[in-house]
């Protein structure tokens, strides 16, 4: 569904001020720090006859995948050439916030990446308590769990121990996701980045799957859930702008979120029965879905079928489309977003 997208983080994103930032600083360092000083070559890790054979077959995969994501033009040389054995199941944990009564995302700023939408800790209790720092605010918080993050380009992007449960196609999509930010990076742009990676990362799958019409075909199918979910999740969401956007009393918007995710609720229950024949890999979504939690999914969908239609226009040539999507990098946000036709949905942010 989408929960262990990618996330950015580099030590020269962590120029903040007060005793708290420090410590954030100090947390972030360590944990980028650690991943770096673990770091191994493949190819050693190949050679070691200690290393578990599932690990091998995997580790040769994505060589395999590294190799075809260079010939799609993607930056693959020096990157995902090194592993981490990090002992846990996800690398980050990622901590969004809104208002109880708002869609307008908590940002915190970084002079080299912009203004973003979500904090990120390498220790999960960390992120937990942060949240619970912002629920005692009044925010309504999701923590996303993050099996990988880029640094743009910063430092060579290893792969990690946690991205080797997945299945080949699955790693493939990851890598390609990861790799495409390093290709077009508008700053302080979450939408516009991840929509970016997520139409690079499908149409890498697809070509990468080519000649594989069973795998393919599973793609296609949870790609196509994927699509109707964010398409459900974002029309309830407009109901909940209105809502907010109304004279009503704070009283009368709290019962009105109330229903709002009650009828998303039911409404996904149908599509489940009746289009998906009971596919249930959504369900744990729902559980305690909130502003934030409606958010996270608009951040990496809102801008996939213009950026389609883009990459359609070029022929479903991926380095014109990365020309053109450099252009647009460059362009005030404001300006980007009148271009693709993005007006139903801004992520406005409440800066720290």
């Amino acid at each position: 569904m989408g929960l262990w997208r990618s996330v950015y983080v580099t030590l020269f994103s962590l120029t903040l001020g007060g005793c708290q930032s420090v410590g954030y600083m100090a947390h972030l360092g360590k944990g980028q720090w650690q991943m770096l000083s673990h770091r191994h070559s493949i190819d050693n890790v190949l050679r070691n006859p200690d290393t578990p054979e599932i690990t091998v077959r995997k580790l040769e995969s994505l060589q395999n995948i590294r190799q075809f994501a260079a010939g799609l033009g993607l930056p693959a040389k020096g990157q995902f050439d090194t592993y981490v054995d990090i002992h846990r199941r996800y690398a980050m944990w990622s901590v969004q916030a809104t208002p109880e009564l708002s869609l307008q995302a908590r940002s915190w700023c970084y002079w080299f990446v912009g203004c973003l939408s979500f904090r990120n800790y390498f220790e999960e209790a960390q992120a937990d308590n942060f949240a619970a720092g912002l629920r005692q605010q009044g925010y309504d918080t999701h923590i996303g769990k993050v099996a990988a993050y880029s640094t743009l380009g910063w430092f060579r992007d290893s792969i990690l121990s946690s991205q080797l449960d997945k299945n080949e196609a699955d790693l493939a999509e990851l890598v390609f996701h990861e790799l495409a930010h390093q290709v077009v990076y508008a700053k302080g742009d979450p939408v516009f980045n991840e929509s970016f990676a997520e139409v690079v990362a499908h149409e890498s799958l697809r070509r990468f799957l080519v000649g594989r019409p069973t795998e393919l075909q599973s793609v296609l199918l949870r790609l196509e859930r994927q699509h109707r979910f964010a398409e459900l999740v974002q029309e309830y969401r407009r109901e909940l702008q209105r809502l907010y956007a109304s004279s009503l009393s704070p009283d009368e918007k709290r019962a009105g979120k109330q229903r709002i995710f009650n009828t998303l609720k039911e409404a996904y229950q149908r599509l489940k029965q009746e289009s998906w024949h009971g596919y249930n890999g959504y369900d744990t979504w729902f559980d305690g879905v909130n502003n934030a939690r409606m958010n996270s999914v608009s951040v990496y969908h809102d801008l996939v079928p213009a950026l389609d239609a883009l990459l359609a226009s070029t022929g479903n040539d991926l380095p014109a489309f990365f020309n053109r999507c450099r252009e647009l990098a460059k362009l005030p946000q404001s300006q980007r977003h009148a271009i693709l036709g993005y007006s139903h949905f801004q992520v406005e942010l409440i800066h720290d």
